[in-house]
């Protein structure tokens, strides 16, 4: 299952993954308990150190959404960006990252091939597949190969709405970064820490194309 963020009229939804490989939007009452499932507990410590409070919880698995030996795992800010840096390093995968913002305290991923069954519109579709094709040529910060393009919160609409025919992206003609594995993860540890949300469920690309994407204000 993966969380989406409903819109402000309606109740937040899950995305139950059928037995033929679809993914749909359930309605069922039954489904607000599923939604309110936790992967991390915020009063835990953080499981490398044992001497800080967990703020970030990394889900390699996407919520249960790909198998694999990653293990999810709490960490607190001093061991954030070593951790992301950890889980990051682990898949060839490229993506499109949009840096987190607001009180979203999730941060997910959506494979390309994905995106129509979460309903972005054709629009959003068109220009992140653009974004994606440009990514491979030296990291802004480092000089290294890129892996990601970075978007700052002027790239997307802040109320990130989900209606069909309503684009979540936005000025994807302007300058943005390219950034390496590393700096991808440098750059997601200063903006959650800059968040400094009490909780935060935060997902990894995979070894394929897509986006991480604020969610759960």
């Amino acid at each position: 299952m993966v969380f989406r963020r409903a819109g402000d009229n309606e109740r937040d939804e899950v995305i139950e993954e059928q037995e033929d490989g679809l993914n749909i939007a359930s309605g069922d009452d039954d489904d607000d308990e599923l939604y309110e499932e936790s992967l991390f507990e915020p009063d835990d410590q953080c499981w490398v150190c044992r001497n800080e409070p967990g703020r970030v919880g990394i889900d390699p698995t996407c919520h249960g959404t790909y198998d694999g030996d990653d293990q999810r795992v709490l960490l607190g800010y001093n061991c954030l960006e070593q951790g992301l840096k950890d889980a990051y390093a682990k898949n060839d995968g490229i993506a499109v990252v949009v840096e987190p913002f607001g009180q979203n305290k999730f941060h997910l991923y959506y494979r390309l091939d994905e995106m129509p069954a979460y309903q972005f519109p054709r629009s959003d579709i068109e220009g992140i597949s653009w974004l994606l094709l440009s990514i491979g040529d030296a990291c802004a910060r480092c000089g290294e190969q890129s892996h990601a393009a970075w978007l700052t919160p002027a790239f997307v609409d802040p109320d990130l709405p989900e209606e069909e025919d309503q684009p979540v992206f936005r000025n994807l003609d302007k300058e943005f970064e390219h950034l390496c594995r590393n700096c991808t993860a440098t750059a997601l540890a200063t903006a959650y820490r800059k968040l400094d949300l009490p909780l935060m469920t935060v997902e990894v690309p995979r070894s394929a194309m897509g986006v991480i994407m604020p969610a759960g204000a």
